[in-house]
C-alpha cells in the first residue's frame, strides 16, 4: 500500500499525522493524513489490521455498542470555518484515532456529512450518487454514548488544510444530537467534561449556553451578519490548541503513526485545556492569554502522551516539562498566549454588522500567523513577533483594514502572506499590504473544467546514472462545462531515483490508472469559478482527498507553462503544465494506455 500511496503522491515523503509537516521534498497533493496512515501499510500491516479489527486497541471504556441488523445515520456539520473533505468518524472507544472497524465519511463542500440542509440532499438515501455516498456516515453498531471526531480536510474560508482534530460527544438516545450535530472547537472543548457541574462552569467561562453549541456561527442572519462572538471564541480555542498540539506532536512522533495512538496531540490538549479553565474559574480570554496556564496545559497533555508511549512500549523522548529540557514549552506558549489579543483586534464581537466577508478576511489573516507558528523550527522566527506587533499597533489601522479587505476577496493569497515578514518597504503602505496578500494578475481561477484534461509535470528530472526522476499526472475530468463537480480518470507516472539501466525503485510505475471525484471549492451554479480544486481519488480500494490551486504562468527556456500549486504547511510546491486545460479526446482505460500517454522523459 505504501507503493500505491507513492504513486499517487508523486514521491512525497509524508509524515503520518494529522498536523501539517515541514516538507523539503517536492510535493504534490495534500492528503488526509489519517487515511494515509491506514493506506500506507504493507501486506504485513494489512494482516495487523485484521487482528485489530477483532481485538480493539486501547480506549477509555467508551460504549462498545452492539451489532446485528442495526443501522444508524449520523449527520451534522464540521465547523471551524466550514470543513470540506474532512474525515468524520465514529470514535467508538474514544482513543482519538479512526480504528479499522469504525465507520467514517468525508464532509461535503459545505462541511456537512450525511445530510445537507442547504441543498436538502440525503447522502445516505437510495437515490444518492456514488459521489454523494462518500459523504454518508452510517454505523451498523448501536451506541448509546459516542464521540464524533473530525480531522484533515480543508477550511472553505481559508482554502488551507485543516490542522488538528475536533470532536463532539453524542448521546445516541437523543435524536437531535445524532442527526443534527455541529462539531466545532467549542464542542471539542466540552467533549471530555464528565460532570454537569464542570460543564456548566466551562459554559459560564465561555459565556455561552448549551443552545449555542448547535449554532452555525458563520450562517448570516437577515442583515447579513454572522455571530462574531461565537466565531471569536471558536478561533481562539482551536488556533491555540492547534499550535500547542503541533509542538507536542513534533516531539512525540509516534503519535498518529501507530494503531491505538491518537491522530495527533490535539485531543489531549483540548481535554487538559478544559480542565485548566474549569479549575481556574476564569474567562476564556484570561485563560488563553496566560502563558503559564498554557504551559500547564502542555505539561498535562504531554503526560497523557507519555502514558500512550509507555503502554505501546515506544522509546520515550526527553520530558519537555522536566529539568532535562527546561523552558521547552515557553516559546510556543508565549506565542499562543498572544493569539487572543490578535483575534480581539481582528473581530469586534460588539459589531452587530460583522459580515461573512469580515469573518473571511479576519480568519485568513489569523491563518497566516498560525502557519508561521506551525512552521517555526528550533530557532525563533522574528516574523511571528512582527505579525503580532503589526496587529497590536494602533497606528496601523489603515494597513490592517487594507489587509483584511484584500484577504476577504476570492483572489486572496494566504500562502504568500504567510511567507511575508510583515515589515519593511514591501509592507508599509496600503497598496503594498494589498499586493502582499493577493494572487498575481496572471493567476486565473478554475472554471468550466468538465470535459477537459490537463497534464501536470515535475520539471526536475534528477540526474544519471542512479538518480533519475520522472513524475507526471494527467487528469480527464468528466462533466459539462457548467458543472462544479463530477468524476475523473487520471494516469499517474512516478519514477524516483531510478537507474540508467532501466531498473526502477520500489513503488515506481511507468503508468497507473486511478479514478475519483472532483469539485470546485466554493463554486456554485451562479458563480462557477474557484481557486481551489478538490479531488478525492480512489486507489487500490482506499480514498484520499487532495487540493490543487492555480499559480499563474512561468516561462522556462522559452516555453510558457501554467503553474499549479500544491500547498502543504505553507510551502509553495509548484508543478507545471505546458498545455493547460484542453479538450478530452480519448480516455485511457488500462495501465498500458496510461504508459503510452505518459512516455518516459528520461529514456527509461
Amino acid at each position: 500500500m505504501l507503493a500505491a500511496l507513492q504513486l499517487f503522491c508523486f514521491g512525497l515523503r509524508f509524515m503520518h499525522s494529522v498536523k501539517w509537516v515541514e516538507i523539503q521534498e517536492k510535493a504534490s497533493f495534500v492528503v488526509g493524513s489519517r487515511l494515509l496512515q491506514l493506506a500506507r501499510c504493507s501486506a504485513v500491516s494489512v494482516s495487523l489490521s485484521l487482528v485489530l479489527l477483532m481485538t480493539g486497541c486501547g480506549g477509555t471504556g467508551q460504549d462498545e455498542g452492539s451489532p446485528s441488523g442495526f443501522s444508524q445515520r449520523y449527520s451534522g456539520l464540521a465547523l471551524d470555518g466550514y470543513l470540506a473533505r474532512a474525515t468524520v468518524f465514529v470514535d467508538s472507544n474514544n482513543n482519538g484515532s479512526r480504528d479499522a472497524w469504525e465507520p467514517w465519511a468525508f464532509t461535503d463542500n459545505d462541511g456537512y456529512y450525511s445530510f445537507n440542509p442547504k441543498t436538502n440532499t440525503n447522502y445516505c438515501g437510495a437515490l444518492a450518487t456514488a459521489q454523494q455516498a462518500q459523504y454518508c456516515l452510517i454505523s451498523n453498531v448501536e451506541y448509546t454514548n459516542v464521540v464524533i471526531r473530525i480531522d484533515a480536510g480543508y477550511d472553505v474560508i481559508t482554502g488551507e488544510p485543516f490542522l488538528g482534530q475536533m470532536s463532539r460527544r453524542v448521546n445516541a438516545d437523543v435524536q437531535e444530537e445524532v442527526t443534527n450535530s455541529v462539531v466545532s472547537p467549542i464542542t471539542s472543548l466540552l467533549s471530555d467534561v464528565e460532570t454537569s457541574a464542570d460543564r456548566a462552569s466551562l459554559l459560564e467561562s465561555l459565556q455561552i449556553s448549551e443552545a449555542d453549541l448547535d449554532v452555525d456561527y458563520l450562517s448570516t442572519d437577515g442583515s447579513g451578519a454572522v455571530d462574531a462572538s461565537l466565531l471569536s471564541a471558536a478561533l481562539k480555542i482551536h488556533k491555540v490548541v492547534a499550535v500547542l498540539a503541533d509542538r507536542l506532536t513534533d516531539t512525540y512522533t509516534e503519535i498518529g503513526e501507530d494503531y491505538g495512538t491518537p491522530n495527533d496531540a490535539s485531543s489531549s490538549v483540548y481535554s487538559n485545556l478544559a480542565l485548566q479553565i474549569i479549575s481556574a474559574g476564569t474567562s476564556l480570554d484570561v485563560a488563553l492569554a496566560d502563558q503559564s496556564t498554557l504551559v500547564s496545559v502542555l505539561d498535562a497533555a504531554e503526560a497523557t502522551l507519555r502514558e500512550v508511549y509507555e503502554r505501546k512500549e515506544f522509546t520515550l523522548p526527553e520530558d519537555m516539562g522536566s529539568v532535562s529540557s527546561p523552558g521547552a514549552f515557553n516559546r510556543v506558549a508565549g506565542v499562543a498566549a498572544e493569539f487572543t489579543a490578535v483575534i480581539n483586534t481582528l473581530i469586534d464581537v460588539t459589531d452587530a454588522t460583522f459580515s461573512l466577508a469580515d469573518a473571511t478576511g479576519s480568519t485568513r489573516a489569523l491563518e497566516a500567523l498560525v502557519i508561521k507558528t506551525i512552521n517555526e523550527g528550533s530557532t525563533s522566527d522574528p516574523s511571528i513577533d512582527n505579525v503580532i506587533t503589526f496587529f497590536g499597533t494602533s497606528t496601523n489601522e489603515a494597513l490592517v483594514d487594507s489587509l483584511l479587505t484584500s484577504l476577504s476577496l476570492d483572489s486572496a493569497d494566504i500562502s504568500a502572506l504567510s511567507e511575508n515578514d510583515f515589515t519593511g518597504d514591501d509592507f508599509d503602505s496600503v497598496e503594498e499590504v494589498s499586493d502582499a496578500s493577493s494572487l498575481g494578475d496572471d493567476v486565473v481561477a478554475f472554471t468550466q473544467i468538465g470535459g477537459l484534461q490537463i497534464r501536470v509535470s515535475d520539471l526536475d528530472l534528477g540526474s544519471a546514472p542512479a538518480d533519475l526522476d520522472d513524475a507526471e499526472l494527467e487528469f480527464y475530468f468528466d462533466g459539462e462545462p457548467s458543472d462544479v463537480d463530477g468524476s475523473f480518470i487520471a494516469c499517474v507516472k512516478f519514477i524516483d531515483d531510478a537507474n540508467i539501466d532501466g531498473s526502477l525503485g520500489e513503488g515506481n510505475t511507468r503508468g497507473e490508472l486511478i479514478s475519483g471525484f472532483w469539485s470546485l471549492l466554493g463554486a456554485t451554479e451562479s458563480n462557477v469559478e474557484s481557486y481551489s480544486l478538490l479531488i478525492t481519488p480512489t486507489f487500490l480500494g482506499t480514498t484520499y482527498q487532495a487540493i490543487m490551486k492555480p499559480a499563474g504562468v512561468e516561462i522556462i527556456e522559452g516555453v510558457e507553462y501554467d503553474r499549479l500549486r500544491f500547498d502543504y504547511d505553507g510551502e509553495l510546491n509548484v508543478w507545471h503544465s505546458a498545455l493547460g486545460f484542453t479538450s478530452v479526446e480519448s480516455i485511457p482505460t488500462t495501465n498500458e494506455a496510461c504508459q503510452q500517454r505518459l512516455p518516459s522523459r528520461v529514456g527509461l
